[in-house]
This record gives structure tokens, sequence and C-alpha cells, in this order.
């Protein structure tokens, strides 16, 4: 490549020499990675995109120059002064005196940007965005100037330029606000996608604004949030009647009896050895107990209401939870205990088939298994009420999981005051029932599950098997799920604490800040498009910026993220004005004639 003269750029670009398009000449050693460009003062900021026009010999015999734009992005700046060096620096702080009270030059600052070469496009026919390797290094001496924001706006774009309808609005160019930055919807949804950002950083309000824009495509999505931080997507206007939200009940008989033994141990007590055996019992007998047609349903309803003293169980019916283990256990222990020997042949016929051979041991056995079960059972409830509370107006989950996938519709599914373990298991057999349906195509819409702290479900390492499970669903769908149409976006604030395997499946990143060492080690390991200078970056990002790399951009850049339309149910807000806001209910909710003490 050579020129040293300005270059006419036909349509693209006009008059890239002009004074005030200027803003540097390559000095020193120029590769076809990298070149450094002497600047005027403040003229360039770090991530600035910027081009240089040459031209390039043809290789196959063609007579001419072939004249290119070499594009370039702005890694990082220095600055020296070569005539104040750091001895006189050291000199002035050791006798305290100001460098303006001296003779020493101030004034002959070198500025110079290192930039790195991002690829070259013909100036004249045009390149469709797409940008070609740089086999060749620009010559020093030529002059860099800033491009027009619509060419930038072009080759930020690349071949997406040409498929606008998988384009997503979601961000501007940090330096450039003028600039939309548009990113692959279809990279995304087939082949991963990672948010990755501290907490406080603006990953949720990027994964929103990311959800509100496939739902204008009407791709199915489905969302496991484990804070409410979706729900506010309902109340956007143009997602009016396509925002589906359920609060998740744990589904008990979905698991095996060993599963649910184990949930018992964690929310009420240890189950002794002999108590395990009964439970298995139990368990079984319970299956059998509510699988049976409605008006057979009601004739046991009212059997176990008798045998429990509780009328409740026919005013609201039996479901298939933990209560109705606990109850089941009652009424084997009452039957064992009073000796009926009808009420044995009754549980008997209904599924419980040991239960015959029971005797007053067994009747104390029981008794110790209905107390604890009674107890997971409370715990159980109160984090389903806690997920309905926060899930708002919601339906509980359908039976069938392929209902959670639909058309131009986005399935929500609340698993906030749930446990990790309860979350991570609830997640995996929905997930695994849908990908399994999407496998023997008794699912014919692909679909987009969304994992916020994804930390939690898929982690680097398993402490419990509903984790283990968690992790070996979310790989399977990371590394298969492009054959069936299963796409991922995994959110979260501890990326060092994710499962690298499934983190390096994602082909796309979304990157805020981050602050943590061992998160930015791990991301500079993992995520290969990620440069060493862009990696350096994360620490000092503003919130809401952040920098997109892979398969979903052209190349990396540095963009600020455009807001979305919903809001999520923890947004955070001023700590004073919202204890002044509380005082101000408490006040107004409080009798005419109490005393207000606030003011004390």
């Amino acid at each position: 490549m050579a020129t040293n003269r300005p270059t006419e750029t036909g349509k693209k670009t006009a008059a890239p020499n002009a004074p005030d398009r200027y803003v540097g000449t390559i000095v020193g050693e120029s590769t076809s990675r990298e070149f450094r460009l002497a600047i005027a003062h403040e003229t360039l900021r770090e991530q600035d995109i910027i081009a240089v026009d040459a031209e390039l010999r043809p290789t196959d015999g063609r007579e001419g120059n072939e004249r290119i734009r070499v594009w370039a992005k702005v890694q990082r700046i220095e600055r020296l002064n070569p005539l104040f060096p750091a001895e006189s620096g050291h000199e002035l702080a050791a006798t305290r005196t100001s460098p303006f009270d001296t003779v020493l030059s101030l004034s002959r600052e070198m500025v110079t940007a290192v930039c790195q070469v991002l690829g070259a496009e013909p100036i004249e026919g045009g390149s469709g965005g797409k940008l070609d390797q740089v086999r060749y290094p620009p010559q020093p001496a030529t002059s860099a100037y800033r491009p027009d924001t619509s060419d930038i706006a072009r080759v930020v774009l690349g071949e997406l330029e040409q498929k606008q309808d998988r384009a997503l609005d979601i961000a501007t160019l940090s330096n450039r606000s003028e600039v939309d930055v548009k990113v692959d919807g279809h990279k995304i949804v087939t082949r991963h996608l990672a948010i990755l950002a501290m907490t406080g950083a603006g990953k949720s309000w990027a994964a929103r604004r990311i959800i509100e824009e496939l739902a204008k495509k009407k791709y199915p999505i489905v969302i496991f949030d484990p804070h409410g931080d979706y729900t506010g997507l309902a109340d956007v206007p143009e997602l009016k009647n396509k925002v589906r939200r359920y609060y998740a009940s744990f589904p008990i008989f979905e698991e095996d009896s060993e599963t649910v033994a184990q949930i018992v141990n964690t929310l009420g007590y240890e189950l002794t050895g002999a108590m395990s055996g009964l439970f298995e019992d139990i368990f079984s007998a319970s299956k059998s107990f509510i699988d049976c047609d409605q008006s057979e349903k009601g004739e046991r309803e009212k059997w176990l209401a008798s045998a429990v003293n509780d009328p409740n169980i026919v005013k609201f019916g039996l479901r298939p939870d933990m209560w109705l283990l606990a109850r089941l256990a009652q009424a084997g222990e009452t039957v064992v205990r009073n000796k009926s020997d009808d009420g044995k042949r009754q549980l008997s016929n209904w599924g419980w088939k040991k239960i015959e051979g029971y005797t007053g041991t067994e009747a104390k056995t029981l008794e110790a298994v209905r107390k604890r079960t009674f107890k997971a059972a409370a715990a159980l409830s109160r984090m389903e009420r806690t997920s309905q509370r926060v899930a708002r107006n919601a339906d509980p989950l359908p039976l069938d999981r392929k209902e959670l996938v639909r058309y131009n519709e986005i399935s929500i599914i609340a698993l906030a005051g749930y446990t990790g373990d309860f979350q991570a298991t609830i997640y995996s057999l929905i997930a695994d029932s849908i990908f399994d349906a999407r496998v023997d195509n008794s699912l014919s819409l692909p679909v987009l599950f969304l994992l916020e702290e994804a930390h939690n479900f898929v982690p680097a390492q398993a402490n419990t098997p509903a984790e283990q499970r968690a992790i070996m669903t979310t790989k399977q769908i990371a590394q298969e799920g492009r054959k069936f149409g299963v796409g991922l976006i995994l959110i979260s604030q501890r990326p060092s604490r994710l499962d690298e395997t499934t983190l390096s499946q994602c082909n796309s990143y979304i990157i805020m800040r981050l602050v943590n060492p061992a998160d930015q080690n791990f991301v500079r390991k993992v995520v290969e498009t990620l440069g060493e200078d862009d990696a350096k970056m994360l620490p000092n990002l503003d919130v809401g910026e952040a920098l997109l790399s892979g398969q979903l951009i052209n190349f990396p850049v540095l963009v600020r993220m455009k807001p979305p339309q919903s809001k999520g149910e923890r947004e955070e807000e001023d700590a004073f004005v919202a204890l002044e806001n509380a005082r101000k209910n408490m006040k107004a909710a409080e009798p005419a004639n109490r005393p207000d003490r606030s003011k004390n």
C-alpha cells in the first residue's frame, strides 16, 4: 500500500482530507494488524473508529492500483513530553516546585493513538459492509480521518446491512451517539449470547432491550426470572397480550421419591432410614391416589377429609403437591393406629399396597414422617406464595411445558422466593421437557431461553444434585441447541462462577463493567474475540456502556445501550426517597387520633 496524497472517495465519504475531518498521520512501524497515529491534543478518544485511504497494487497482473479504505479502531492513546523527563519531575516533587515556575517546556507533547486494523474495503464499487482482511500495511505518513456517520453505521452493521429483517436496534456508539448500532438477532437466537456485568452495570436493562427487539420479530421466548426483573415486560403497550407470566409450583411428582425425600430433609427435619423406607411407600401411594378421573377424585377427597378430619380438602380440593404427601401420611397413620382394616383396605385399593401389613411400629414412624412432611409443605408453600406475589396476576405453570412456547409470545417463569436448588430443579425440568419436544418434533416452534443469574443455574462446580442436573441440561442446549432451534441467553454478574464449557459455547457477548479481577481474567480467557486492550477497559465502563463482541456484530465496539421500555420489579430507587415515601404511606394508614412520632 502506498499513498501520500489525499484520495477522492466518491460517494461513500466526501473530502477525507478536509481539515475538520483530519485526525492524525501514521508514524513509526505500521503492520497489517495495527499502526500508530500522531494526533493533535484531544482529537481522538479510545474506541473511536477512523479510516485511512490507500492504494494497493493488484496481485493478478491488472494495471493500475486498487484504491481501498482501511478501517481501524483506536485502542489506546499515549501522551509523552520528551522535553520533560521523569528525572525532572522527581526533582520538582522533591523540592515542591511547580513546573510552571521553571523553564521546562510543557507544550511539546507527543500524543500517539495505537489503532487496531479492522479490515479494508474498495473505495469504488461498494462492499456491502463486509471488510476484507488487510494483508499489507498502510504506509507511514498517510493521513487518517474521521469517517461520515453513515459510513461508520454501514461498516458497523456489516453484512447485516443486506439482512435488515434480522437486525435488532439495541445501542449507539459510545463516542458517536448519532450512530445507531444494530446486531444480528439470528446469531443471538441460534448461536447463544452471554451478557456479563457486575451488579448495577445495566445487564438486565440490556437484556430487556434485546427481548423487546426480539419480540418485534415475534420470536418465542421463555424467561427464567429469579428476581422479577422481567415482569414489567407485560406493561409495555407494544407487548400487550404477548407476555404470559407464570408462578412456579414445584412439580413434586415429576421427581423421584429419593429427590423429594431430600427436599423434606432440607425443609423439614432429617428422615431416618426407617422413615425413608415408608416415605417411598407414601410417595408411590400419593401418585396413585391422585391419578384418577374427576368424579373418582371427588370421592377420594371426601374419604381423605374424613380420615384426617380436615374439611378444607373437600372445599379446596387436592393438588399434586407436598401437602398431599403429608395428608396421606396422616391418613395412613390414623388407620394403622386405629387398626382400621377397612381404612387399610381402602388405601390399598387406591395404590398403597403395603399398608395392610403395617403395625403399631409403622404408625409411630408414619407420625414422624407426617410431621416432617407437613413442615416441608409449609416451607414450600411460602416459597410458592412469594413466587406468585412477584409474578403478579400470573397463571400456574401448565403441565404440558410445550404450552410455554408460543409464536409471538413471551413466557416469564417467576422463580422468586425459591432457594437456589429449587430454582435449578424447576428450570432443568422445564428446559429438558421443551428441548426433548424439539428433538422429537412434537414442538414445531423454535425457542430462546433466557437465564437471569445464570451462575446459579449453571455454576462452575455443582454442589448439589439439582445443580448437577441443571448444568447437564444447559450444556446440552449450549452444545446441541443450534441443531434443534433452541437458543440461550446467559446473564451473570459473576462470570467466573459460570461453567466454562457452557460460556465458551456462546458466540456473542455483551460485556459491561466488571471490577472483580477473577471475573475479568475469566472473561479474557473464555471470550476469544475480546482483545487485551478492550478487556482492560472493563472496570472503567460507565453504567449502560458495553463492549459488543462476537458473531452478533461485525467487529468489537464500545456502545451505550438504549433504554428498554419495560421496567424491572426491583428498579433501584434513591434510598432516602424510598424512606420518605414509606413514612408517608405509614402516616396515611394511621388512625386520625394516633400521634405522629416521626417528628420526634
